[in-house]
Order: structure tokens, then sequence, then C-alpha cells
């Protein structure tokens, strides 16, 4: 019986010590970082960032859809690659009733820049068909708009993730579009 009580007692002796060293305060961290390495974490150090803004020029019709007119907007993004996605997605609102925005109902799934070329892949939905005119303007729309980036050369422009020969099947589409 001694026996069994030395046994408990050993026990919870250890217990309480193996706890006790569990409850160390660990090595101070950086809030935000990898504890192994205690550098900042990829997905930390990109929500910390600042954001950056830039005021382009973007291009929509008018009400008649027989003309572009540029407004100035600003758009904002942490990295540079965003700002093609910002640029588009000014292409789809405008703050103007006079100014019709010509990418309104396209959706863009992606936006991504490799060695001077824009690939934009984009979904366009029924509603989003316009005719000949109406795409040929669009087209000039979204070249006057992101061909501001000195860093885009060329636009290549895909439907669900396909190369076509015409955007809504009005107008021809060159592929890749290039800067004039």
């Amino acid at each position: 019986m001694k026996k069994g009580i030395y046994l408990a007692i050993i026990i919870c002796a250890l217990s309480v010590l193996a706890l006790g060293c569990e409850s160390k305060p660990a090595a101070t961290t950086v809030q935000g970082s990898d504890p192994a390495t205690n550098k900042p974490t990829p997905a930390d150090t990109k929500d910390n960032q600042e954001e950056k803004s830039q005021e382009i020029k973007v291009y929509y019709s008018d009400v008649q859809v027989m003309q572009l007119e540029p407004h100035t907007q600003t758009i904002t993004f942490k990295e540079d690659s965003e700002k093609y996605s910002a640029a588009y997605a000014a292409l789809q609102q405008s703050d103007q009733k006079e100014l019709i925005p010509l990418w309104e109902n396209i959706d863009l799934l992606s936006a991504k820049l490799e060695q001077g070329t824009l690939t934009l892949d984009v979904h366009i939905p029924d509603k989003a068909r316009m005719g000949s005119s109406g795409e040929i303007l669009a087209l000039d729309a979204l070249k006057k708009t992101l061909f501001q980036f000195d860093e885009v050369k060329n636009i290549q422009l895909l439907v669900d993730g396909k190369q076509t020969d015409s955007l809504m099947g009005q107008a021809e589409l060159e592929n890749p579009l290039t800067r004039e």
C-alpha cells in the first residue's frame, strides 16, 4: 500500500514538473513573424504593406457609344502587380452619368504581367455583349487605359482562358493587342 502512495506522489510530482516546463515564456518573437526564424511571413508582409495610389486616365464611351472620353481616376493597390486589376476595375464603373463603362459587366478572372505582356482573362456573360462599334470602342478603351503603364508592351486578352479571334463575335481581335 505504501508503495502505491509513493508511486502516486512520484507521478504527481513528475506531472507538476512537466507542466511547469511547458509554461516557461517562449523566446521573444516579432509579431507577425515565423516563430522558428523570427522573420516576417509573406502573408503578414503583404497585409502590412501600405496602399499605393496612382492617378490614371480611364476611358469610357459617350452616351451615344460613338467615341471615347477620358476621365481621371485614382487607383489604389498594395503591390505593383495589383495595379492592372485596379485599372480594370476602374474601367468597369464610372462616377459620371454621361460616361458609359464598356467593361461594366465583363468579369476579370485574372491579370498577369510577364515580360511586357499583360495577360487578361475575362468572362463575358450574354448581357455584356455589344454590337461591333461598342466592341471596338471597348477594346480601344482597354488599350488606352492599360498602355499608360510603360511596362505593358502587349495585352493578351483571353476569354474564359482561351485565345479567341473576336472578343464578342463582332470585331476581329489581335493576339496580342500591341501598343500603337
